[in-house]
């Protein structure tokens, strides 16, 4: 038998080989290391210095087995709730003892508990572990009243304390399969309230305390609005061995995803703090389209998580997304991504809501990607991103970029085999410049290491549009490449110069009373969503849209008022496109709560173009608008629309805004529904 002193020296031999073989794919020869400068600055399970973080041992059943049955629990009978039946169970346990669900269908009609604003089916205390017969074998079947699923925060398992193992059983709502919603379509919320809006959370209580050591392992979680397992302010969580699939919302505001990790939220920065959000896992586990809008989020100073050996099939947007919200220093690796539908296969960065940035050192590294629309996009200022040893292959999207690099700055992109991307206009590897409307020099890609990656079978390889001198591009491998291997520094490119129409205006902001788009895809659809819509497009005519807007203006135009401003916050994605804004006078009779494309007017048949008259109602050009530049990013503009608003005779008028030129491309306009400061849609009056 080996004795304490030898057991002690194997240990640390094994612990110095893995500390080294770590750092071959932390750094080695290709400079990680100088970004792993700081506190938690090493991603993945490492602690604030550094060291590897070892998970906590899992809580163990030391004490009862507690049938749900000896409680009163009733299963296959859908007209029976379960709630208070397992309440009492759980009430008569003790830490160490497990609650024992045998096989069969068990319904939730009510809540067990509203601790943490969280409405629960079944409220675990901590210490308390969760065990069905089997996961095929037991389901959890929630059936909460539709308007508390609408109005209220309800999951059908919560804890806020931990020190719990939830396992062997599925989690869903009865909800049929005839309300899951149009799979491809991310644009649309539903009203499909008989879901409860998570399926498991796992949260902070007492902001004193740390929620910590949750293991769910071998559980399904399915027909839930929002998200299937919701882990906010916590640690040490383990998700392992699970599946996930069929949301019955897959629309924008935070639905449809399988793992969200997450912080407080938006700017509340609990790094170090009880509340912090580190050290969980997601491994092992398969997220399964086509109804899942994400697979895993992190966001909101998330950070030193592991993403690992997971298995994403025919997901809409991206499979996994670091949210654009200062999540840093994560890892996520092993991960297989099939056929991601419309996003990439990973996104770091995002450019919704009021999401912009990840933070740095997020390490993505050893996944492969398979087929989907893109592979790995970094955009939004989500700078010192290290993509390593990932392959990326077979990507359907004619216009597909393997890795899209975009206001990246310091980022590492080592030892990657994109390979098999033969689309017409497809990219390897796709270098980005950034716009920044007062400082358009800084938005030169900078400090970028493009390093032993092989690109083989590919129409194009890298592409940069332009960078500063502080940048490595070398020892790159490149097989059987029908256009270019590189083009840099493009020479199509020039610096955008600082205009007018992004300066920022101070004045008196008025919002439109109705703004709204209108789709040929959905022609009697009324839209719902804080992104509008623009496209003209003849080669795609199902994808023609267009914005309204309408104001009262009654006490605005004040003598001293010498500019009129239309502001809002927009982006072009496929190129400098034009914005052609137009004025209506008499088209007033219009809600947004109503507008459709076909019963809206001023524009041609089939076709997003203004039409000067229609019937009664008539329209005149006021201004164009051409984007400076091409991008992920939303920035705001102003566009003076003084003459026009100085020549309405009443107090309202109607602006619509279309692409008149036909340019065949996209762009996206915040709404008066945007609350993200400086790019909401509306008017400013200014005295200068």
């Amino acid at each position: 038998m080996m004795n304490k002193k030898k057991f002690l020296i194997l240990l640390l031999l094994v612990l110095a080989f893995g500390l080294a073989a770590c750092s071959s794919d932390d750094g080695g020869d290709y400079g990680f290391e100088e970004l792993f400068v700081g506190d938690f600055a090493r991603p993945g399970l490492h602690d604030k210095d550094g060291k590897p973080y070892v998970l906590l041992q899992e809580n163990e059943t030391t004490g009862k087995t507690i049938d749900v049955l000896d409680h009163g629990a009733v299963p296959d009978d859908p007209d029976h709730d379960n709630t208070q039946a397992f309440k009492a169970a759980i009430g008569s346990a003790e830490p160490g003892d497990e609650i024992y669900v045998p096989a069969g269908k068990y319904y939730f009609k009510t809540h067990a508990s509203t601790i943490g604003g969280y409405y629960s089916h079944i409220y675990l205390k901590k210490g308390i572990n969760l065990r069905g017969e089997g996961e095929s074998l037991v389901e959890l079947v929630s059936a909460f009243q539709p308007e508390m699923n609408e109005n209220y925060n309800t999951s059908v398992i919560t804890t806020l304390s931990g020190y719990s193992v939830i396992s062997n059983l599925t989690v869903t709502s009865a909800t049929p399969n005839s309300a899951l919603p149009d799979p491809n379509d991310s644009n649309l919320n539903t009203d499909v309230f008989t879901a409860p809006k998570y399926g498991i959370t796992v949260a902070n209580g007492d902001p004193l305390e740390i929620t910590q050591n949750v293991y769910i392992r071998n559980v399904t979680v399915e027909r839930f609005r929002r998200m299937g397992v919701r882990i906010v302010s916590s640690r040490n969580v383990v998700v392992e061995e699970c599946t996930f699939k069929n949301a019955v919302d897959l629309g924008g505001g935070g639905h449809g995803y399988g793992v969200d990790i997450q912080g407080r939220g938006h700017d509340a920065n609990d790094v170090g703090l009880t509340i912090d959000c580190l050290f969980n896992v997601v491994r092992n586990s398969r997220f399964v389209g086509p109804y899942l809008r994400h697979g895993v989020i992190i966001q909101y100073y998330a950070h030193n998580n592991l993403i690992e050996n997971n298995s994403f099939q025919n997901i809409l947007l991206d499979a996994i997304d670091l949210h654009g919200e200062d999540e840093f220093s994560n890892e996520i690796t092993k991960n297989e991504i099939i056929n991601t539908r419309a996003g990439a296969a990973i996104g770091v960065g995002n450019s919704g809501a009021t999401h912009d940035a990840s933070g740095p050192n997020n390490f993505i590294h050893d996944n492969d990607i398979i087929g989907g629309a893109r592979g790995i996009d970094v955009i939004l200022g989500s700078e010192k991103t290290i993509l390593f040893n990932n392959r990326i292959s077979n990507l359907a999207n004619p216009n597909a970029t393997g890795i899209l690099l975009t206001n990246a700055n310091g980022s590492r992109v080592i030892n990657n085999v994109i390979e098999n991307m033969t689309g017409e206009n497809s990219i390897a590897i796709k270098i980005n410049y950034s716009y920044y409307p007062l400082n358009p020099a800084r938005g030169i890609p900078d400090g970028y290491v493009i390093k032993g990656n092989t690109l083989r079978n590919i129409r194009n390889g890298v592409f940069i549009e332009t960078k500063t001198d502080n940048f490595v591009l070398e020892d790159n491998a490149f097989e059987n490449v029908s256009g270019y291997e590189v083009l840099d520094d493009s020479p199509s490119f020039r610096l955008p110069g600082i205009s007018d129409e992004v300066i920022e205006k101070k004045g008196n902001f008025l919002l439109p009373t109705d703004n709204n788009f209108i789709t040929s895809e959905a022609k009697n659809t009324v839209q719902s969503q804080k992104n509008m819509k623009l496209k003209t497009s003849v080669l795609e005519p199902e994808y023609n849209r267009m914005i309204y807007a309408k104001f009262n203006i009654r006490g605005e135009l004040t003598p001293d008022v010498k500019n009129v401003y239309l502001t809002f916050a927009a982006k072009s994605k496929d190129g400098p496109a034009t914005i052609s804004i137009y004025g209506s006078t008499n088209y007033l009779d219009w809600s947004e709560d109503t507008i459709t494309w076909n019963n809206s007017r001023l524009h041609e048949e089939k076709l997003a173009k203004v039409l000067l008259q229609d019937g009664e109602y008539t329209a005149v050009h006021i201004a164009d608008f051409t984007f400076p530049v091409v991008g992920q990013e939303f920035k705001t503009y102003y566009i003076n629309i003084t003459d026009f608003v100085k020549s309405v005779q009443g107090d309202e008028f109607t602006l619509i805004l279309a692409n008149q030129l036909v340019q065949e491309m996209y762009m996206e306009v915040y709404s008066s529904k945007q609350t993200a400061q400086g790019m909401t849609f509306g008017l400013i009056f200014t005295k200068d």
